[in-house]
């Protein structure tokens, strides 16, 4: 196994999936596990595992078993990441809206807010 699939496992498969009915939203969450540094290799896995997630959101599998209104794409560390990741995530806003979803970002136990 290598150092990518041991951070962000398998790249072809969604980490975990859920319906929140209170809250009219279905979430998928990718997650990275320890230090994710700011290589091109990292940042290209990230970005595929995402283009991965956001083609699965387009599915109607996927629209079918989860109806709600909402779709966020909640990308959890358990550390800081690089600062090349958090740009490039802070990037990856419009990318994430345009495929009908909402991007957002975990470290620990907190959400990270993004500004302009």
């Amino acid at each position: 196994m290598g150092k990518i699939t041991e951070q962000f496992g398998d790249l072809s498969l969604i980490d975990v999936v859920y319906a929140n009915d209170e809250k009219n939203c279905a979430v998928l969450v990718l997650v990275a596990v320890g230090h994710i540094d700011g290589s091109k290799e990292t940042q290209t896995d990230l970005l595929d595992k995402m283009e991965g997630y956001l083609n699965h959101i387009q599915s109607e599998e996927f629209k079918k078993d989860y109806p709600q209104e909402n779709v966020y794409i909640d990308v959890c560390f358990d550390e800081m990441p690089d600062v090349l990741i958090t740009d490039l995530l802070f990037k990856c806003q419009k990318w994430v809206k345009e495929n009908g979803a909402t991007l957002r970002i975990q470290i620990g136990d907190s959400y990270v807010h993004f500004t302009d």
